[in-house]
């Protein structure tokens, strides 16, 4: 169970030094914030897919985030002791036993048969059991009735494990299990010498919210592949979720890594020397294969290369070419057509004659039809498409995502259209996500309209439209309209700013209901200190990124050149002057080879512009060698951007001789004509 000392020694600088009861961790349940993550909903819509009168939860870690889901529903647990000798049944039994005595801990009452069954067959207390007891209620904030009998058992079986583990493992067990975060969670368990998988299942089964705890978690999953096999012996499907979690969260932090992290697993699991025999299918891989599609199209500026390698790696661990699905055809599909438009339509007719003959099901011919939707060469062509497929599969929430994408693609999505589109969805009973909100809600930019949407959706759903609103806020002076909005407290009518002194005070709550603490929650925190309160954007983003040895996100470091370009040459601490310090922290975090931020052309051009202002010539001067090694395509007026910064002579010299330049050959270089003309005019604005 051993991490990297690297990251271990990393960890222990941001890890949160405290020791909260968990009392004041609670909200209707010790586990309701985790409820609403990636795998519990997947979890939850596996167990009750076939729409079952009945459910019975089986006692594993992964399913206590969504034991109060099921609440309402008939679901009962299974309360059944099986305890035999063996070593490994023991272990496996741990997890039983912890997980019943978890829900005991919550409030439920689902479990008291069990431990009054295992009771009965140990038939003996341990010794101290009073003094464990108060230690863990003094820890946990539970009832002393009802955790003797749980703890006792628990205790019992430890010691015929002949394991060392007490009430104190279990109780940092608990408070991992019940934190907010990943790190929070690991800060429970780092310094125990073993510590069960199962309870580092739960922590992997979690949304990493920083580019850090990703890695974590990476780590983690890379040095525990056999015990986490053991744990879940021929039963896969939760680590699956755990790899296309990975999966997922790899696209968006550190893509160009993916593939390693693929390779060493599905290595390890195929491998008949690591002691252990995890077959994942075919099927799995064919789904990740069009997951990778799936999930790199929520960025635009992920490099396609990255990802097709991803899917070229995985295609090898098929048992044969043979069995390369449908879905996962069309998932190449989407990513070779960004590559090269006229390989992925031949990939796409070759699947149209491959399968369409065939039997297809209907999360086959919905995939089909959002590849159809993403290759739409004009809009006539997108809404003649997205009219046949709604028509067949009204209520698939995947095809609207991927219609509303492709509309904003042909800049066809204003507030009005995303309004009506949301209105309409709302009145087929179509499932609203987050993906389509945050679609939607891009094209907002008046505040009266974004709240008009959030007043047709549900509460629950409403909580999707908070980070827009934020961010409008973020770009709004007057006062605010007297729509009472989900996430408001009651307040005076007759505030302008809703029972607050100013829109930053306000701003500064709603940034305090969004579920956790992530990086795109400081971006907007950042964002809301440079419209208000511009020198102390730098503090925030020392306090909240910087002291805890986490890593910004292109949003952030943008926010640090705009407010060092637009605000002067001020300090920002320790006598750093602000350009010196966003400058710094560009260079830090922003890719050199395979790891760190893959800049746009808008963090670019603001990296320049401030270079430029302070003549920072000798970096300027860097920045085309790093392109290269970057294998960065700027645009026409980016290139021009960097070329007017430079040196008259420096830039013409390279203008003229740019064919020459075979690694430069192709950037769209300016003509002397152009490059005179952008000048020019740029001096003329000053």
């Amino acid at each position: 169970m051993m991490l990297t000392q690297a990251l271990l020694q990393k960890c222990r600088l941001y890890i949160p030094n405290r020791s909260l009861s968990l009392k004041t961790l609670r909200h209707k349940s010790l586990f309701a914030h985790k409820s609403i993550g990636r795998i519990p909903t997947t979890l939850y819509n596996h167990l009750t897919r076939f729409n079952q009168k009945s459910i019975t939860i089986q006692p594993r870690m992964e399913y206590l985030p969504i034991c109060h889901k099921l609440a309402h529903q008939n679901a009962s647990v299974n309360t059944e002791v099986k305890l035999k000798n063996s070593p490994e049944k023991l272990k496996l039994m741990l997890e039983t036993v912890t997980f019943h005595l978890l829900s005991i801990v919550d409030g439920s009452t689902k479990s008291i048969t069990f431990f009054e069954n295992l009771q009965n067959h140990f038939n003996k207390e341990p010794a101290n059991l009073e003094t464990d007891v108060e230690y863990f209620c003094m820890s946990t904030g539970a009832v002393p009735n009802k955790i003797h009998v749980p703890l006792c058992c628990f205790l019992l079986l430890s010691s015929q494990m002949k394991s060392n583990y007490s009430a104190e493992h279990l109780v940092k067990w608990i408070k991992s299990i019940s934190s907010k975060s990943v790190i929070e969670s690991y800060s429970f368990l780092h310094n125990l010498e073993e510590v069960p998988a199962f309870v580092l299942f739960d922590l992997m089964l979690r949304n990493p919210q920083f580019k850090e705890e990703f890695l974590l978690q990476k780590d983690i999953w890379l040095h525990n592949l056999k015990p986490f096999a053991l744990q879940r012996i021929g039963q896969t499907f939760i680590l699956k979720s755990i790899i296309d979690n990975l999966v997922y969260y790899g696209i968006m932090f550190e893509s160009d890594a993916l593939a390693e992290t693929l390779k060493t697993t599905l290595d390890f699991f195929k491998s008949s020397r690591t002691g252990v025999n995890v077959d994942l299918g075919d099927d799995f891989i064919n789904e990740l294969i069009w997951g990778t599609a799936l999930y790199s199209f929520r960025y635009s500026d992920i490099k396609p290369v990255s990802i097709a390698n991803v899917q070229e790696l995985l295609v090898t661990y098929l048992s044969s070419v043979e069995k390369l699905s449908f879905k996962a055809y069309m998932g190449i599909t989407l990513v070779v057509s960004k590559v090269s438009r006229e390989r992925g339509e031949k990939l796409y007719q070759i699947a149209e004659s491959k399968f369409l003959n065939k039997e297809t099901t209907s999360k086959e011919m919905v995939a089909y039809y959002m590849t159809q939707l993403y290759l739409a060469k004009s809009p006539e062509d997108l809404v003649h498409t997205f009219n046949v497929a709604i028509k067949k599969y009204e209520l698939s929430s995947k095809l609207w995502l991927v219609f509303i994408r492709k509309m904003s693609s042909f800049d066809l999505l204003d507030e009005t259209r995303a309004s009506r589109i949301l209105k309409k969805m709302v009145s087929t009973n179509v499932n609203i996500t987050s993906d389509i909100v945050t679609e939607l809600s891009k094209s907002v930019v008046d505040l009266s309209v974004l709240e008009g949407m959030t007043q047709m959706v549900s509460t629950d759903k409403a909580r999707f439209f908070l980070t827009r609103y934020i961010q409008l806020l973020n770009i709004y002076d007057g006062s605010l309209s007297q729509v009472e909005l989900p996430w408001d407290k009651e307040f005076d009518k007759s505030s302008a700013y809703k029972g607050f002194s100013s829109i930053a005070d306000y701003t500064r709550y709603l940034c305090t209901l969004l579920p956790t603490t992530s990086i795109h929650q400081i971006s907007l925190l950042l964002e809301s200190e440079a419209k208000r309160n511009p020198q102390n954007t730098f503090q925030v983003y020392k306090k909240e990124l910087l002291d805890k040895a986490l890593s910004p996100n292109k949003k952030c470091l943008g926010v640090l050149l705009e407010v060092a370009y637009d605000h002067g040459d001020f300090e920002a601490w320790d006598r750093y002057r602000g350009p010196q310090v966003a400058i710094r922290e560009f260079q830090r975090h922003i890719k050199t080879t395979k790891t760190g931020i893959e800049p746009n052309e808008w963090l670019w051009g603001k990296y320049i512009k401030l270079l430029s202002k302070y003549d920072y010539i000798s970096e300027l001067s860097k920045i085309m060698k790093w392109w290269d090694d970057l294998k960065f395509e700027p645009s026409k007026g980016l290139l021009v951007l960097l070329l007017s910064s430079l040196p008259r002579e420096f830039s013409e010299r390279h203008i003229k001789h740019h064919e020459k330049l075979q690694s430069k050959r192709d950037w769209p270089w300016p003509s002397i004509e152009e490059f005179n003309a952008f000048t020019v005019n740029r001096d003329t604005m000053k």
